[in-house]
């Protein structure tokens, strides 16, 4: 009997965890089709494989209380070796049940495809995206206007996103409206996305699900859904320069071109690394690369403020492709800024990437010592 409480306890126990305490379980309270179609995938599963673990569960307990020591009423078969009826029973129902689910899977696969376009009556709304350290940069190439750490669309208005990574690996994520999607240096992915109402004043949550360095948790931003009217005013007031009139919290600047792209790298070591790499530089090289970590400084922690571009520089989302790319007998070397110094650019990085490493194991060695 005190197993019995001990089991009942423990299964409501788990079932109040499981509700999230009344909170907002948001990959089960999706606000876009395509966020829906997935969690409906998800529970659909779910409840698949409940199929095997319910009745498992149910029999496992019933027959500890059916063949318990105390009730002489059971039956009792030593001899016992084989049935052919639940040898059908316990194989052919999981077969059946992983036979849907590798269905569910490939159509799933391809129905919520981050590249399949969103059919809806409106024409897409494209926006590229750069994953910088350690913020979010959103590039409007239709309206020519650029944000970091905020995105607005109108709603039941299909968005293409098109990203694209400035340092290392992260991944896209914005839980309410679709699945996580990574952005990589040199390459391009794409991911589409629509949300069917307006969302909360304070928007959806964005964030980076990966891993990627020291500032990697300031890496925030808010998805805005908002009416076409609400829309085309934002991006009016962005091109006038006077953004702060929708977002009162935001920077209004004028260009986001190389220059000023170039300022928005946040340091990716600690103040202690710094003084570490000053403290041990030796070569021209180790005191150059002590330089920069000192120019751009630590990392930060606070997220960056949301900053508002009235015009971008042409061609600023493929010149960062093409300065990792730029090797590579394939690349697009149309875009500006890179043209002329692709390959300088990979000469400096891999260079660069040489002395870091040296410059942090003469910074260990000393600590050691």
């Amino acid at each position: 009997m005190r197993q019995t409480i001990l089991a009942v306890l423990s299964l409501s126990a788990m079932a109040a965890l499981l509700t999230g305490c009344g909170g907002d379980l948001v990959l089960l309270n999706s606000k876009g089709p395509v966020a829906e179609g997935q969690s409906n995938l998800m529970m659909t599963a779910i409840y698949l494989m409940l199929l095997v673990v319910i009745p498992s569960i149910i029999m496992a307990l019933w027959f500890g209380w059916k063949y318990r020591a105390s009730n002489k009423d059971a039956d009792y078969k030593p001899t016992w070796a084989h049935s052919t009826a639940i040898e059908i029973v316990v194989w052919g129902i999981p077969v059946i049940i992983i036979g849907v689910l590798a269905w569910l899977t490939w159509w799933g696969s391809h129905k919520y495809d981050p590249y399949r376009p969103i059919e809806a009556d409106k024409a897409p709304l494209t926006v590229q995206v750069i994953a910088e350290q350690f913020k979010w940069i959103f590039i409007y190439p239709e309206q020519n206007i650029a944000t970091v750490n905020e995105l607005r669309f109108p709603e039941k208005t299909p968005v293409s996103l098109r990203l694209t990574s400035n340092f290392t690996m992260n991944s896209f994520f914005i839980p309410a409206l679709s699945g996580q999607i990574y952005a990589m240096a040199g390459m391009q992915t794409h991911l589409n996305i629509l949300a069917d109402e307006t969302s909360p004043a304070e928007g959806y949550r964005g964030f980076s699900s990966n891993y990627s360095g020291y500032g990697f948790s300031q890496m925030h931003f808010r998805a805005h859904s908002v009416t076409d009217a609400q829309f085309a005013e934002w991006v009016s007031a962005v091109q006038s320069g006077n953004g702060t009139s929708v977002n009162s919290k935001a920077v209004q600047k004028t260009v986001l071109d190389q220059a000023e792209f170039a300022a928005l790298r946040d340091g990716n070591r600690s103040q202690k690394q710094i003084d570490a790499m000053v403290r041990n530089a030796r070569t021209d090289l180790e005191k150059k690369l002590a330089a920069t970590a000192q120019a751009e400084g630590p990392y930060k922690t606070q997220p960056h403020a949301v900053t508002y571009y009235s015009s971008v520089e042409p061609g600023l989302f493929e010149s960062v492709i093409n300065n990792y790319m730029s090797n590579y007998h394939g690349a697009d070397h149309s875009a500006p800024a890179v043209e002329a110094t692709a390959t300088d650019a990979v000469a400096h990085d891999e260079a660069a990437a040489s002395e870091a490493h040296v410059a942090v194991e003469h910074a260990t060695a000393s600590q050691g010592e």
